[in-house]
């Protein structure tokens, strides 16, 4: 029952995916860059009064929640600094000092983080829930997934823009099949991961993903827009699978007291992705003369972990593997205690006795 409702979610990521872009083109079209700032404050505002507003009903107490872990987080935000700042000086400045102290920054914040962690009463990362190959595997494939997705993303809107001279509104509307191919695709994932299994439907998921991102890369100034709209097809549909099975597993591994951290984890995958294929997209991109020439190379890399995530699909779960669990044998039940009689009782009624 699970993967409807993330399906939902992820549909609804799509829908404002699709909206965003071709709403903030037309203000960018029509009323300057600095217009498409003010989209979200009036949804803001009103999402913040529904949440003061509306009372969820009453449940019983939730289990005490564990205590905050403010050095891990101050830790795993250092070490992601550092890194992001590696990658997008590294093109202009090359290895200067301060890339080489980003690199080594990272390091050294990842070395303590892996201390502190272990170490920590309520640890950022709880050993017992990311100590699992199947969390471990579908948080590198979210990871990877964002990463090549937004990634490619950046380089088409550039594409676009400044090789085939569209503007704002143009570029969304050449884009838009990968907003709405994501909204089709996560309920028909669903049904997918339910026959097929998170193993297969994750793999396929990927492998539709980088075939989107590679044929990207192939495009040139001569591209038409089928072409274009079919790489945004393959990318919607395959992220939006991706998406919708890699979330489940984590938040069937997840056990009730953890459930918030698989979220978190989940969500921190989807942010930190975007970033470094941004900032990995940026670094290859610059170190280039040309950009169409530069653009091969670069969303082929962005294709490389996604190819790679295909692969660790392997260690989700499969469909034999749940039907075994479905089908296990229940634990035997308790036997019935014996009825209490009072001395009084006559007990079970019998035949009559002669002479009673």
């Amino acid at each position: 029952e699970l993967g409807m409702p993330i399906a939902l979610r992820t549909s609804a990521i799509g829908v404002a995916a699709a909206g965003g872009p071709l709403v903030g083109g037309a203000l960018t079209a029509h009323f300057g860059w600095r217009s498409a700032f003010f989209l979200g404050v009036l949804p803001a505002v009103a999402i913040a009064l529904l949440v003061l507003l509306v009372r969820e009903p009453e449940r019983a107490a939730p289990p005490r929640p564990a205590g905050l872990d403010p050095g891990g987080v101050l830790l795993l935000g250092t070490a992601l600094a550092c890194l992001v700042t590696a990658l997008v000086t590294l093109p202009g400045a090359g290895w200067s000092a301060g890339s080489v102290l980003a690199l080594c920054g990272t390091a050294l914040a990842g070395v303590l983080l892996v201390r502190h962690e272990r170490r920590a009463p309520s640890p950022l990362l709880p050993p017992s829930f990311v100590g699992s190959p199947a969390v471990v595997a579908a948080l590198g494939i979210l990871l990877a997934a964002s990463a090549a997705l937004f990634g490619a993303l950046f380089v088409a809107s550039y594409f676009l823009q400044d090789v085939l001279g569209l503007d704002a509104l143009d570029t969304a509307l050449r884009m838009l099949p990968a907003a709405l191919c994501m909204i089709l695709a996560a309920p028909l994932s669903a049904k997918l991961l339910r026959r097929y299994g998170a193993r297969a439907s994750t793999g396929a998921g990927m492998l539709v993903l980088a075939l989107g991102v590679l044929g990207f890369g192939r495009l040139d100034s001569t591209a038409t827009a089928p072409a274009v709209a079919a790489c945004a097809f393959a990318m919607g549909a395959g992220f939006g699978t991706v998406m919708v099975s890699a979330t489940e597993v984590l938040v069937r591994r997840a056990a009730e007291g953890e459930a918030g951290v698989a979220g978190g984890l989940q969500q921190t995958a989807m942010n930190v992705g975007p970033t470094l294929g941004v900032a990995l997209a940026t670094m290859l991109l610059a170190s280039g003369s040309d950009f169409t020439a530069s653009m091969e190379p670069t969303l082929t890399a962005l294709a490389v972990p996604v190819c790679a995530g295909a692969v660790a699909a392997r260690w989700l779960p499969s469909r034999v593997s749940a039907r075994c669990r479905r089908s296990a044998p229940a634990p035997p039940a308790a036997a019935a205690p014996p009825p209490r009689t009072s001395p009084a009782s006559p007990g079970p009624a019998g035949p009559p006795t002669p002479g009673r």
